[in-house]
């Protein structure tokens, strides 16, 4: 579709707010990445401030869920709780491109720094359900850290007709200290407590659950019709052989390789592999049991736990097991290639090709898309 074009985020913008003048979702969310909190931004007390606070998060959550509901074409059902109102706004935003509408809630304000004051995330889905394709989840957790993932991310939302995506507002190391959820086995590994990978208080991980809990009430997720993915990216010399890792959130154990390969299960990441070599044949697409000795396999990642079957309460803890796996949970680390504006029509091909539509009421299929549209 050559929609897309390649643009580093920079800050041309004052104030997130004036992002909202772009005509596509593309700019859009390259313009929003520029204002990503930066690495080593907080200290103890700046960190503390720009946590929610307990009514905060109730808020967030609450606007979440609304949006997962939109229906109204306009965003007018969607309701945002009047604590928030200073910081974040619903805009309904209009994509030239692809000529849909959606709902943006994003944040409002910017520090003298050019950071997002608080850095929360932003989320994105279409005003209307009859936008929705599929009921698959993208996000987005590690912006400008893995870089062109953000973007991608919304290019493949458009290009997939998926339900939600969300994009983290912080550097992974915005706050530098280590979390107390995951704890490394190595002394030279650090997991940050801004990375919602591995933290359980981000905001962007009590979006995913939200998001979660939305799509349980909803009919849950059949791994035809669902998924939860997130887009990473990884440095040339991890998993050197493979340019995109794609897992469940299972490890390189043996129960774990094997289910990788059991056909008597429906996995969405196996789908996704298959078809990914299928569009990337020069490109190396491998599963856990494809490479063993890659260890970028998200069994640390606590939405991907959670998912997996683990108790939310110990998801800081507990790795999944394949006894309780659901593979709902899809994590593709990918070398910078896999990662740019040119291969964005592929990726979107990947996804309609390995996901049924889902399509509400008053629409069907277009089988030359692959996208639901008015009947």
């Amino acid at each position: 579709m050559g929609l897309y074009l390649d643009n580093p985020a920079s800050v041309p913008e004052s104030s997130p707010k004036d992002c909202l003048t772009h005509n596509t979702l593309n700019d859009l969310i390259n313009c929003l990445d520029a204002f990503s909190v930066s690495p080593d931004f907080y200290d103890a007390s700046s960190y503390a401030a720009a946590q929610p606070t307990d009514e905060e998060n109730s808020a967030w959550t609450s606007v979440i869920y609304s949006m997962l509901n939109a229906n109204a074409n306009d965003c007018a059902d969607i309701t945002l709780p009047a604590v928030l109102e200073h910081i974040y706004a619903v805009t309904t935003f209009s994509d030239a491109n692809v000529n849909r509408t959606f709902c943006v809630l994003s944040e409002t304000t910017a520090s003298a720094y050019s950071n997002y004051t608080k850095g929360w995330g932003l989320m994105v889905v279409p005003a209307s359900d009859k936008d929705i394709s599929r009921h698959i989840h993208l996000s987005a957790p590690h912006p400008q850290a893995d870089i062109n993932t953000p973007q991608q991310a919304g290019a493949i939302f458009t290009l997939s007709g998926a339900h939600s995506l969300l994009i983290s507002g912080r550097f992974r190391s915005a706050y530098a200290v280590q979390t107390d959820c995951i704890i490394p086995a190595g002394a030279k590994k650090v997991f940050y407590k801004t990375d919602p990978a591995h933290d359980v208080r981000e905001p962007f991980s009590v979006a995913n659950l939200v998001i979660r809990e939305w799509q349980n009430a909803h009919g849950g997720c059949p791994s035809e019709t669902c998924a939860y993915v997130q887009f990473h990216g990884k440095a040339a010399s991890s998993c050197a052989a493979d340019t995109m890792f794609i897992s469940s959130g299972l490890g390189n154990s043996d129960s774990s390789l094997s289910w990788y390969e059991d056909h008597s299960l429906n996995i969405p990441a196996r789908r996704l592999r298959d078809i990914a070599r299928t569009m990337f044949p020069n490109w190396n697409a491998s599963l856990p049991s494809d490479d063993p000795t890659c260890g970028l396999t998200a069994t640390s990642n606590v939405f991907g736990r959670l998912i997996n079957g683990v108790p939310g309460g110990s998801v800081c803890t507990t790795d999944a097991d394949s006894l309780i796996a659901t593979g709902e949970f899809i994590h593709i680390e990918q070398a910078i290639a896999s990662r740019q504006s040119d291969v964005y029509d592929q990726w979107g091909e990947i996804l309609r090709r390995a996901f049924r539509t889902s399509c509400a009421g008053g629409t069907v299929e277009d089988s030359k898309i692959g996208l639901c549209v008015l009947a």
